[in-house]
């Protein structure tokens, strides 16, 4: 069996754009850049990817409440669609139809947390029972 599963996660470079298919159907396009830095011949160094993101129906809806610059997590799959272009040659367009998409911690314009959360104290008994963790309360993946 054949899989085309993808999962990344980035900023949003743009607000999210909205239209509408012949079938009514809303459909939100944006982009998204995911930077790492890495060092070259002892010279500090980073590239950006980007990836073209489709939103359909309902999740369309719910991506135009995103800004520029929200961190994301998409599952979705990779896919590929030709275009004619204005020279009438046959190119192809490379994107991600998004399936899922949570936030990762706060946007930019958000306030932080009047309290930082804490780890507990590292001599505090083991406890069988597992605490529930709010997203909230949990620490940014380093990007």
């Amino acid at each position: 069996m054949q899989e085309n599963r993808f999962q990344l996660a980035g900023y949003l470079a743009t607000k999210p754009t909205l239209r509408y298919l012949p079938s009514s159907m809303p459909v939100a396009n944006a982009r998204l850049g995911q930077t790492y830095r890495f060092t070259r011949k002892e010279i500090p160094a980073e590239h950006t990817n980007w990836f073209s993101l489709v939103f359909y129906g309902d999740l369309a809806t719910l991506a135009m409440e995103l800004d520029k610059g929200t961190n994301l997590y998409i599952e979705g799959s990779f896919d590929q669609r030709p275009l004619t272009g204005p020279d009438q040659r046959k190119r192809y367009i490379y994107e991600v139809t998004v399936q899922k998409f949570f936030r990762i911690g706060r946007t930019s314009h958000e306030e932080a947390p009047a309290v930082p959360a804490t780890l507990p104290p590292k001599n505090e008994a083991f406890s069988d029972e597992r605490d529930s963790v709010r997203l909230e309360e949990e620490v940014p993946w380093p990007i």
